[in-house]
């Protein structure tokens, strides 16, 4: 995962206020219940000496854009001096609410949740009508795109006097209607294809799931072949047929998308072990903080479990700079501690490195190894 999008977040001389806030919808008093829980936070981070303005930005943001939105999700909340760096909308709510005023932003926990997922296409097609939905890595309550295409069906061909009296009734004319659909059904995916290549480009969607008429759904592969578009077509249940088709779609389309994302991620990993006999990778925090500060590390791997985190020392004025103790940064005067992942995370976003989640079964703290810090991996742009 391109990191890039965590860069203004760092774009700020104070420190910065983060939260991570349960704001689901599920229930009538869920604005109270919100308003609970920014208020938990809000004397929390007073408490931890964030001035007035930084903490009135951020709770005009509480709750607002996205996260208005019905249902379970959370929101990731970034500001200083009074200014908001960022507000990002997280698809499922945090494990607890959060909130820190360090020199760094705390971004594991939206780094980890925007790994969760992709932007796609979600077309439901049949030989004549098509609906195609576009929707962006972050978790929207409606698509940012909705199309609807209605083709041509033999009625409307022969209407316009395309097909004549004397072509039914006997072997060769049905042969000539048959024929006739099929041209009819790929002229109308030809036209799906093209709203298709249109959402693509609009989300810079990395899958296209589809669910419907088979043959409508060959002849749109046929039209979206490698030369057109080089992203994973999936094939799903549901479709076209009415409401209960479509939310059987957009339910499927979600498992689609989780196993996609699984199979990435475990795709990394396997990277990862390959290039750790090969000295290509490092394991474990020790090994990778020299990596990090010399710029190396090519994918950093974090797990999401932050039980026990431990805490690193960090520089003021070399952001890639991270070190067990004060003693290895360019200014021991100059340095703080913060969590670790705060920390690695920041060294990676300023050195252009990638981040993937750790499988769940990689995810542990060992006491007797690495001085107690998270397990954690890095692959290297060239060997140590």
């Amino acid at each position: 995962m391109d990191l890039g999008f965590l860069r203004p977040l760092y774009e700020s001389d104070g420190p910065v206020a983060s939260v991570h806030l349960d704001t689901s919808r599920d229930t009538t008093d869920a604005d109270k219940k919100i308003e609970l829980r920014w208020r938990h936070l809000r004397e929390e981070l007073a408490a931890l000496g964030t001035d007035e303005a930084t903490l009135d930005v951020l709770e005009e943001a509480v709750g607002q854009g996205a996260s208005r939105a019905y249902g379970d999700h959370g929101q990731a909340l970034y500001a200083s001096g009074g200014r908001l760096l960022g507000a990002h909308t997280l698809t499922e709510p945090p494990s607890q609410d959060r909130a820190s005023f360090l020199p760094v932003p705390d971004t594991l926990p939206l780094a980890i949740d925007r790994g969760r997922r992709l932007p796609y296409v979600l077309v439901a097609l049949d030989r004549i009508h098509a609906k195609v939905f576009a929707y962006t890595a972050q978790p929207t309550h409606k698509p940012v795109m909705e199309m609807e295409n209605e083709g041509y069906d033999l009625q409307d061909i022969e209407t316009q006097g395309r097909l004549y009296p004397a072509q039914r009734g006997d072997a060769g004319g049905r042969r000539a209607d048959t024929n006739m659909a099929q041209e009819l059904w790929k002229e109308n995916t030809a036209q799906v294809a093209e709203m298709v290549r249109e959402a693509v480009r609009k989300v810079d969607a990395k899958a296209i799931i589809v669910g419907g008429d088979n043959e409508a759904i060959a002849y749109l592969r046929d039209n979206l072949g490698p030369r057109q578009l080089t992203i994973p077509i999936k094939v799903v249940a549901g479709g076209r047929g009415g409401t209960d088709a479509e939310e059987r779609l957009h339910e499927t389309a979600e498992e689609c998308l989780h196993e996609m994302i699984r199979e990435e991620r475990d795709q990394v990993f396997s990277d990862y072990q390959r290039k750790l006999a090969h000295d290509q990778a490092v394991k474990g925090t020790t090994s990778i903080l020299p990596m990090l500060s010399e710029a190396r590390v090519d994918t950093l791997l974090l797990g999401a479990d932050r039980v026990n985190e431990p805490e690193l020392w960090g520089s003021y004025y070399s952001p890639v700079l991270v070190d067990t103790s004060p003693k290895g940064l360019d200014d021991p005067d100059a340095g703080f501690k913060a969590p670790a992942s705060a920390l690695m995370l920041r060294a990676a976003v300023m050195s252009d490195a990638g981040f993937t989640e750790l499988p769940q079964t990689e995810q542990s703290v060992d006491p007797d190894a690495d001085g107690g810090t998270t397990d954690a991996g890095a692959t290297l742009r060239f060997p140590k």
